[in-house]
């Protein structure tokens, strides 16, 4: 369980799990029960209705900016009250690992296709155009290798590229479907820096009260939550920035910096440990262009309209399009996409 193995540390101590969660869990409830009855309202606007201490709505906040990678003052109670009953239908707060990489799931899935059928899987090939009309599809797809453009005609495409290339309006479709591109700028594109730090050894661990850490929760103002490879012991923490806290420019020093409050170690060991550093933001990847999406105060539909075919021939998929609340996971993405192939099956006869 994720909560079981987090710690908050403030100033440098580690607080007791109670008080880390306790108001956090409280305060969620309370949402939930406020989107239920109506209407929908931004997450900042639900707080100040409620008469819970300043900490823990800061602490609140910090959870609902950090796990969503939105802002509080745009994200919607009715969207964050969806999502959490999705999560608990799938034990979403549980923690795991894929020991070989999340592209085990995408071989997975490679495995899978009917070769029988002809299907195929083109890499390094990047989709410039669509042009279309009703039951007629026509792909300009350039090579990312070679600079070579090449042509693919079928009846139908399922589209699948991050909310951040959608708005960006990055694939040229002609003509455009407004109906779709109204729907996707209505939701919002994550905000996520991420740095992972790789040590000769396990450093946290020689505070023995974080030998045990999953997660480190602080309020350090760019990289205030870290986690662990928990259950694997292994010497590689990672620090994430999310929402507001997000900052590009932050880098591995001042990652270095605030790990080393958090954990109360000394920051000239940290970085004579330090083997190895990785830094990622999505904003600036042309194919991503932001995090996983969210839904701002009275956008719930706009997830729904995205999932709609458009005559039959264009059909939307990603966790952008996912309408059972399991938006902004792998596992929302996997049945958007078996959601979208459904609905061109069925079209096609």
């Amino acid at each position: 369980d994720c909560t079981e193995h987090a710690l908050r540390i403030q100033d440098g101590k580690v607080q007791e799990r109670s008080d880390a969660w306790l108001p956090v869990e409280e305060i969620m409830d309370d949402m939930r029960q406020a989107a239920a009855k109506g209407p929908d309202q931004t997450f900042a606007e639900f707080l100040r209705t409620t008469p819970y201490p300043a900490d823990a709505k800061r602490l609140a906040t910090s959870f609902v900016e950090g796990f969503n990678a939105a802002h509080a003052d745009v994200i919607g109670i009715a969207s964050l009250a969806k999502d959490s009953r999705a999560a608990e239908s799938i034990d979403g707060d549980r923690s795991f690992r894929i020991l070989n990489g999340y592209d085990s799931i995408a071989n997975r899935l490679l495995l899978q296709m009917p070769s029988r059928r002809g299907g195929k899987v083109r890499l390094n090939s990047i989709v410039e155009t669509v042009e279309w009309r009703p039951g007629s599809v026509t792909l300009q797809v350039r090579s990312a290798l070679t600079g070579t453009t090449q042509t693919f005609e079928s009846r139908a495409a399922i589209v699948t590229v991050p909310l951040g290339v959608l708005q960006a309006r990055s694939i040229r479709f002609a003509p455009a479907p407004e109906e779709i591109f109204a729907a996707a700028d209505q939701l919002q594109s994550g905000q996520v820096v991420r740095v992972v730090l790789r040590f000769d050894n396990r450093v946290w661990e020689q505070r023995p009260e974080l030998a045990d850490a999953g997660f480190l929760l602080s309020q350090e103002p760019v990289f205030p939550t870290w986690w662990t490879p928990l259950p694997m012991r292994a010497p590689i923490i990672t620090g994430w920035s999310a929402g507001p806290k997000a900052d590009p420019s932050a880098g591995v020093l001042k990652a270095l910096e605030q790990l080393a409050r958090i954990t109360s170690l000394d920051s000239q060991m940290l970085r004579d440990s330090l083997e190895a550093a990785y830094f990622h933001n999505w904003r600036d990847d042309p194919f991503a262009r932001g995090a996983y999406s969210y839904v701002p105060a009275g956008a719930m539909a706009a997830r729904e309209r995205l999932a709609l075919p458009v005559a039959d021939t264009l059909y939307f998929a990603g966790e952008a399009a996912e309408i059972n609340g399991h938006s902004a996971t792998v596992h929302g993405a996997i049945a958007s996409g078996i959601r979208a192939a459904g609905q061109a099956l069925k079209a096609l006869g």
